[in-house]
């Protein structure tokens, strides 16, 4: 039997080899590359500057909103007048032409591992990039990798932050109930924070001029960087203080809520106390005025008391012997009569004395009128002087008439300081008036003659 000379090429076993080897190195080398982009596919290649790409390697991806839009094709320093700043070759996808100078550049972490990329943020301001142009080291954006925050958490802060869960982890033990009441208040809380945020937003607030003014006062403290350092040194002692008698600062925060409480309900009551006392204060006000000027006439009133009270221990020798006689009198069987008559004699005088006693003591008319007594009697005869009275009047009430006179001023009883009576010396004060005037004469006229 004679074999076919028209085999198929499936039926080569060699060839159907070689073509899987082709196909084999083809896939691996794709694969090997893929990193740097796929061959024959052009590219948009542009460059950026970075302040640090540590942990970014070539071949790394570029990205845009979290799509892979490119790769990093070399990393190289570049000195600058400040230090040397990374340099990055970017091959973007022909997709992503042009990119403006506007855009941003951050290095960011993809995990934990220490896996980076690169993250673009196009922006339409300023003008487009040719390939080959670079984004200036402005463009790009500080990022906190997880390392730095790691190396922030030293042996000390670790220390601190311990101390800090332990005290919030005491101060929220047994409050449960208040925590949820307050995580309960949460929304409403929100709902006025969102209209405070709003205000904030409003380009009215100004708020990035606060922040300006924050950063520029920042500035002007950093000369005092290390007196402000020695101030935190210090608050660190205080607060080491104040750790150290942790338990009786507990037992008076503790205190503190059935303190305020009872404040409360005390300021409630005297909220009625205070009220006086505000009116009393009000009221004593003229008092309060007429304060110093007493406070001056009571220093003089000492100053002279004070010799009269030091040549009073000589007159208590004198007055030993004046009761040795009322002694001597009292014990007079006789005294006890006469005291007995001459008591309904001072009660019946008494109520007298208490009306008239004020015309002396605050008008003084005993004193005015004996003083004019001397030239009342200046003037007399080889009989004897003559005491000189004249009747002030006008010459029409020297006359009968049916009515008084239309001028009389006749003031029979005026007002004195006597108890019951006005608080007033009224004779010797009376204003002449137009017109009849019997009796009082209107208004207090005072104390003074």
């Amino acid at each position: 039997m004679r074999q076919n000379s028209n085999t198929s090429i499936v039926g080569s076993p060699i060839l159907i080899g070689a073509i899987t080897v082709l196909v084999t190195v083809v896939a691996v080398f794709l694969s090997y590359n893929a990193n740097e982009g796929l061959p024959f596919i052009p590219t948009y290649d542009v460059n950026a500057l970075v302040p640090d790409a540590a942990g970014l390697v070539e071949g790394n991806e570029v990205r845009i909103g979290g799509k892979r839009v490119g790769v990093v094709g070399a990393i190289a320093a570049q000195p600058t007048r400040t230090g040397t700043v990374a340099k990055l070759a970017l091959k973007l996808d022909k997709t992503t032409q042009p990119l403006y100078s506007g855009a941003r550049v951050a290095v960011r972490a993809r995990s934990a591992l220490g896996l980076k990329y690169v993250e673009l943020t196009p922006n339409h301001a300023g003008r487009p990039l040719s390939p080959g142009q670079s984004l200036s080291l402005a463009a790009a954006t500080p990022a906190v990798d997880l390392d730095h925050v790691l190396n922030a958490l030293d042996q000390k802060t670790r220390r601190s932050l311990q101390l800090a869960v332990a005290g919030l982890g005491d101060g929220v033990a047994g409050r449960g109930t208040d925590l949820n009441d307050a995580i309960a208040s949460f929304p409403p809380l929100l709902e006025h924070g969102r209209r405070v945020a709003a205000n904030l937003a409003d380009p009215r607030t100004n708020l990035s001029g606060l922040v300006r003014g924050a950063a520029r006062a920042t500035g002007e403290l950093a000369p005092v960087a290390p007196q402000l350092g020695s101030l935190v040194r210090a608050s660190s002692t205080t607060a080491g203080a104040l750790a150290s008698v942790d338990g009786d600062v507990r037992r008076v925060l503790e205190g503190l809520p059935p303190t305020l409480d009872n404040a409360t309900r005390t300021l409630a009551v005297a909220q009625p106390v205070l009220s006086d006392a505000r009116g009393l204060i009000h009221d004593i006000q003229p008092g309060a005025r007429v304060l110093a000027p007493a406070a001056a006439k009571l220093h003089a009133a000492v100053s002279t008391g004070i010799p009269v009270v030091r040549r009073a221990v000589a007159l208590s020798d004198r007055l030993r012997a004046s009761l040795a006689a009322l002694d001597v009198l009292a014990s007079d069987p006789f005294t006890r009569g006469s005291l007995d008559r001459l008591l309904p004699v001072v009660n019946t005088a008494l109520p007298v004395l208490r009306f008239v006693a004020p015309m002396q003591t605050v008008c003084n008319y005993l004193g005015h009128w004996a003083e004019n007594t001397s030239s009342s009697i200046s003037e007399g005869d080889a009989s004897g002087t003559w005491f000189r009275t004249l009747v002030i009047a006008n010459t029409d009430e020297f006359r009968a008439q049916a009515k008084p006179s239309p001028g009389l001023h006749f003031n029979p009883y005026g007002n004195t300081a006597a108890p019951g009576q006005t608080h007033e010396c009224e004779t010797g004060n009376e204003p002449y008036l137009p017109g009849q005037r019997i009796g009082h004469v209107p208004g207090n006229q005072g104390v003074n003659r």
